[in-house]
């Protein structure tokens, strides 16, 4: 598998403004990616968060032009990473390639005292495509740029045994019927350098140690320089905290870097294991790899 030079990743849109910010915060994630191979610079959206303007405020305080994006990752459906799409894809105003599972566009359920919508836009596929999106779905995974790939898709029984769905709350449609939704479609991506490999995800759904095993299986490499996203530890139970923190301190994994879902709890756990190697997200945020 090839190098990719460097990564630039700029944190457009996370739940937590940081101290003293000037940016917005939201329920969600979006990275603007640099990717650098010799003189040649390609630029990912990884995620578009709720709602789009925060993602461009924040953009136009980062001097970032959103028209530079070549390729949309998709994590999952869920509104808190496809929410902002539409107004983010009427912003680039030209023909990008947008990677996403299958079910993609599914619809999603939260099932608490009455079921809650947070799937995609109505109708985000057609309206994708009329803003000039060329959708390229898959299940396995996808090289998007040597030296790039999404992870494609971990269902339940590959997973490590901690990570799967024992039970859930949330519910996909299906032939008019809800039906129990173990959020297979989250793909993730992982990127080759020279120094490691860098593992990112939306909310990790699938579990994030097995999104960092995928990782490792398709670039066949077990340095891991960083994982960055968030990891949905915020209602798990203590013992699950702590064999992830464990596990991939463990994997060797260099640094950290984590909010949105993951929840204090986790985040606790995280910076007291790797120390100054934990960095907790927000936006506006810059990551230098």
């Amino acid at each position: 598998m090839e190098f990719i030079d460097g990564i630039r990743i700029y944190v457009l849109a996370e739940d937590f403004a940081g101290y003293s910010s000037r940016f917005w915060a939201q329920h969600g994630i979006s990275f603007f990616m640099e990717i650098f191979k010799g003189k040649r610079r390609d630029v990912i959206l990884f995620d578009t968060a709720t709602h789009h303007m925060p993602v461009l405020f924040n953009a136009h305080l980062l001097r970032l032009n959103l028209e530079d994006v070549e390729y949309i990752v998709l994590s999952h459906s869920h509104y808190d990473h496809t929410g902002g799409v539409l107004g983010i894809m009427k912003e680039i105003n030209k023909e990008v390639q947008i990677f996403a599972h299958p079910e993609i566009f599914k619809e999603s359920y939260a099932i608490d005292d009455e079921p809650r919508y947070i799937g995609p836009p109505e109708n985000m596929r057609e309206k994708i495509e009329e803003y000039g999106g060329k959708w390229v779905l898959g299940r396995d995974p996808i090289e998007i740029l040597p030296g790039i790939w999404t992870l494609g898709e971990i269902p339940q029984e590959e997973r490590i045994e901690y990570e799967t769905h024992k039970e859930t709350k949330v519910f996909m449609k299906k032939e008019g019927n809800l039906i129990p939704d173990y959020m297979e479609d989250e793909i993730g991506m992982v990127v080759n350098t020279p120094q490691g490999i860098v593992v990112i995800g939306g909310c990790s759904h699938p579990g994030i140690v097995s999104m960092v095993k995928r990782a490792v299986e398709i670039t066949h490499r077990e340095d891991i320089l960083a994982v960055v996203g968030g990891f949905h530890l915020v209602n798990v139970k203590e013992d699950r905290i702590k064999r992830t923190v464990d596990d991939l301190n463990s994997m060797g994994v260099r640094e950290i870097f984590t909010g949105h879902c993951t929840g204090l709890r986790a985040e606790c756990e995280f910076m007291k294991v790797f120390g100054k190697r934990f960095h907790k997200l927000h936006a506006g945020m810059i990551i230098e790899i």
